[in-house]
């Protein structure tokens, strides 16, 4: 929202400065022109500038009072002309303003609201004021980032595109973040159409806040895969051991083993602060392998 106030204001200086610039030409078209009207020959290229770019900002604020009668036919036909596109700039610019203004108060309402409705139904279950305070800040988070970043299922335009395209997509976004893997990484070079589906249809995302945990030992996934860290940092601990920490860095993965055999979680996988991880499904990469592809199965 800022971006768009940003981006047409700086139209508007734009048009300011060019119209400030042809003024100082017209002016010096001939004697009859403002800037020998006023007795302003002897001042500066800058000085001229100055006083041509305060006349643009009356335009667009308020018709000028000069006489017209007595100004010549290119200064005024000019003076005609910016005054038309300063009225239709200032009322589009007020018409955008306004509803950029209305988004925001929606947004900050409609958040206000989902918070109100947390609370609530936090306090009527009687959650511990810990537990309380770390849903709130999540999902206070979850909100500014929804504004930040856009979901893929929210491009209602992506449904339109073809299938083919979106794969194309899909391969652009998620094959530089498996290429660290070495098995993504050949599989990329050998059997292109393979890593294009498994970037198109055996990928989903997940994001982590601060001390989220992901899984715990012992635990049986209802979605396996393994697990690619985008950005953030995370700490995995085996077993109950707590000195027996590591630290997932982005360019990292985990639970490959998924990918390969039953398995079920060893260890702990928290989030040392917010993160974004991207997942490869382990039924859909096994279908995806047993269609007809052996190279895969002859890496393995």
């Amino acid at each position: 929202l800022i971006l768009t106030f940003m981006k047409s204001l700086c139209g508007i200086i734009f048009c300011m400065h060019f119209m400030a610039c042809l003024w100082v030409g017209i002016g010096r078209q001939s004697d009859r022109n403002w800037i020998y009207r006023y007795g302003l020959t002897d001042h500066g290229p800058w000085s001229l500038y100055s006083i041509a770019w305060l006349w643009a900002v009356a335009q667009f604020i308020a018709a000028s009072a000069e006489p017209w009668g007595e100004v010549p036919f290119d200064e005024r036909s000019f003076a005609i002309v910016v005054l038309l596109f300063g009225f239709l700039t200032v009322t589009c610019f007020a018409s955008e303003m306004t509803s950029l203004l209305t988004q925001i108060s929606f947004i900050a309402n409609q958040q206000t609201s989902e918070l109100r409705l947390l609370n609530r139904y936090l306090q009527a279950n009687h959650i511990s004021k810990g537990l309380t305070v770390r849903l709130q800040r999540n999902a206070q988070h979850a909100l500014r980032s929804k504004l930040s970043s856009t979901p893929e299922v929210e491009v209602k335009a992506l449904k339109l595109v073809s299938e083919s395209l979106r794969k194309e997509l899909h391969l652009e976004l998620y094959q530089p973040i498996l290429k660290v893997h070495p098995f993504f990484r050949w599989l990329g070079e050998n059997d292109p159409a393979a890593i294009r589906e498994i970037c198109h249809s055996a990928i989903h995302e997940i994001s982590l806040f601060a001390d989220d945990v992901l899984f715990h030992p012992a635990e049986v996934s209802n979605l396996p895969g393994v697990i690619f860290v985008v950005s953030g940092y995370l700490s995995y601990t085996l077993g109950s051991e707590q000195e027996q920490k590591t630290r997932m860095s982005p360019g990292e993965w985990c639970c490959e083993h998924f990918l390969w055999i039953e398995w079920a979680y060893q260890g702990e996988l928290s989030a040392e602060t917010n993160a974004r991880l991207v997942v490869v499904e382990a039924k859909r990469f096994q279908d995806i392998m047993r269609s007809g592809r052996a190279k895969g199965f002859a890496y393995a």
